[in-house]
């Protein structure tokens, strides 16, 4: 068998970028600066894309005056591939510790088999995405207040690529459930949850499988997801599925 090709880690960034829309973006020097009334770090930080022109310490000032303007703390994301050495000392010099080491992970759809479950639904439309929602912060344990929540279905619906949202269903009850983005051709896998009292018992990878079978049928060739270091349970289901990492990014913050 051949071996799978890659993506280079620079259209991958892309296409999460995409999939996960801020409300406002502002582009400094090279740095991209998002804001998404602070509801997630990935849409409410500073993500440097390539080199820029201008004084790094000016440049870091002014990417907190920004965000303390909006009344958000400032949060960088450093992806590794960026070469962000410099930044990043800057940053810990100032006192931003590092934290959510995160793995980017991509598969080459060509060797991909997977079949959708018949316990797996795809919920179309607004009311479908609304209630994908619901069971998203149920199953999460999260209960965002109204603000958050507000801001959650905003982001969802600004996304303009292709969307799939999945529940995975067992007697009649939501056991897990996963969001998919399609961008031409890649599809990004976000927010793939088991309900805490159903793990371990093969649901992850039934949601995963049937993700992955939607991404086939957009005619993607690769598919990509974010996961935490940290979470190595979620870590080795990827590897089974035949996921690499591709590049790490983590946040540095006050």
């Amino acid at each position: 068998m051949d071996k799978p090709s890659l993506p280079t880690p620079s259209r991958i960034e892309e296409a999460s970028l995409n999939a996960w829309p801020a409300l406002n973006t502002y582009l400094y020097d090279g740095w991209l600066a998002r804001f998404a009334n602070g509801y997630t770090k990935r849409a409410n930080s500073v993500t440097p894309l390539y080199p820029g022109a201008l004084n790094l310490a000016a440049k870091i000032e002014g990417c907190e005056t920004l965000y303390r303007r909006q009344k958000l703390p400032p949060i960088f994301r450093l992806p590794s591939f960026a070469n962000p050495g410099e930044v990043d000392g800057r940053l810990a010099a100032r006192g931003y510790k590092k934290i959510d080491a995160t793995s980017v992970q991509v598969m080459d759809l060509s060797f991909c088999f997977a079949l959708q479950s018949e316990r797996a639904f795809i919920l179309p439309g607004r009311s479908g995405m609304e209630s994908w929602l619901g069971s998203f912060h149920e199953l999460s344990g999260s209960n965002p207040h109204r603000a958050n929540g507000e801001t959650h279905a905003q982001l969802l619906n600004n996304i303009i690529g292709e969307r799939c949202f999945m529940v995975l269903m067992v007697a009649g009850e939501v056991v897990a459930c996963g969001l998919a983005v399609a961008d031409n051709d890649v599809v990004g896998i976000f927010d793939a949850i088991v309900a805490e009292e159903h793990r371990r018992q093969g649901y992850g990878t039934e949601l995963m499988e049937s993700l992955l079978d939607w991404a086939v049928n957009q005619h993607a060739r690769y598919a990509y997801l974010q996961v935490m270091v940290a979470n190595k349970l979620a870590i080795n289901l990827y590897a089974k599925l035949q996921f690499t990492e591709l590049y790490r990014y983590w946040y540095r913050t006050l």
